[in-house]
């Protein structure tokens, strides 16, 4: 090894911890919006499969998945704008071993599917949202009556069987001050 390439693994595991720390995370790594104002999907691209728990807010509209740790490593200002029934969206680390993907709505919607599939035929794993336009008593009544689930990751032959739709009111928090990174709003 050169003294070069010695210097920059020192400084590399120095600047990101032992071997395999910042690995360790599933990484997201492109995002994709298709559909109109009626039906829209959202699909993440992950570097393995993991479970996922999706749920609406109201005022605004928004969709909240929660997922285990993950490394975003999206193009930047990937989510400053939207398709469809997604305005916008954004991510980030909720807390040591939670990260967040935060869905704003251009109106009304309901979640029709919300899953993860497996890696197959050399394409990555990949979280997949469906949205419905809904109307805004639906949408109230959904958000506050509905129990927020897990949704497990999914194979490819599971799909036809996928009918779940979880919707649930978010927790309330224990205080107003939120630090400057917090996406939880």
């Amino acid at each position: 090894m050169s003294f070069r390439a010695s210097l920059a693994l020192i400084f590399g595991t120095l600047l990101l911890g032992p071997a395999g720390a910042a690995g360790d995370f599933p990484l997201a790594t492109e995002v994709r919006l298709g559909g109109d104002d009626t039906q829209t999907r959202l699909v993440v691209d992950l570097s393995k499969k993991i479970d996922v728990r999706a749920f609406t807010l109201a005022n605004p509209y928004r969709v909240v998945i929660d997922m285990p740790q993950v490394t975003f490593q999206f193009p930047a200002r990937t989510g400053e704008s939207g398709r469809g029934l997604i305005k916008a969206f954004r991510y980030g680390l909720v807390m040591p071993g939670g990260s967040r993907l935060v869905v704003d709505l251009a109106r009304p919607a309901r979640i029709d599917k919300a899953f993860v599939l497996d890696a197959a035929n050399e394409q990555p794993a990949r979280l997949v949202l469906d949205l419905s336009a809904s109307d805004r008593e639906t949408f109230m009544r959904a958000t506050a009556t509905a129990s927020p689930a897990p949704i497990r990751a999914r194979s490819w032959s599971s799909i036809p069987a996928m009918a779940a739709s979880t919707t649930a009111p978010a927790p309330r928090a224990a205080s107003r001050r939120r630090p400057s990174s917090s996406i939880s709003r």
